[in-house]
């Protein structure tokens, strides 16, 4: 089931935690997570750098639908699904 993100969660960098995300993708179900630009940049700042940014969390696709379109392309999380798109 494709979720959004809570406005809450991931709004703080300071109180951001991998582990309340993980906690919320497990109860909800969630089988796609759609999320605001600065949740994804909070989220980002969250990973190992080594592995920046993950296109998926949890084996589940990430969105962020107010991103621009070539920012998406260039991380990977471009919408596949949009009419349009190949």
């Amino acid at each position: 089931m494709k979720k959004a993100l809570p406005t809450g969660m991931l709004a703080d960098v300071d109180q951001a935690r991998l582990s309340v995300v993980r906690n919320w993708v497990l109860e909800q179900r969630v089988t796609e997570i759609e999320m605001t630009e600065r949740q994804f940049w909070i989220f980002a700042q969250l990973q190992p750098p080594a592995e920046k940014p993950w296109t998926t969390f949890m084996g589940r696709l990430l969105r962020v639908p107010e991103m621009p379109d070539n920012a998406q392309i260039c991380l990977g999380i471009s919408e596949k699904s949009r009419p349009g798109a190949i």
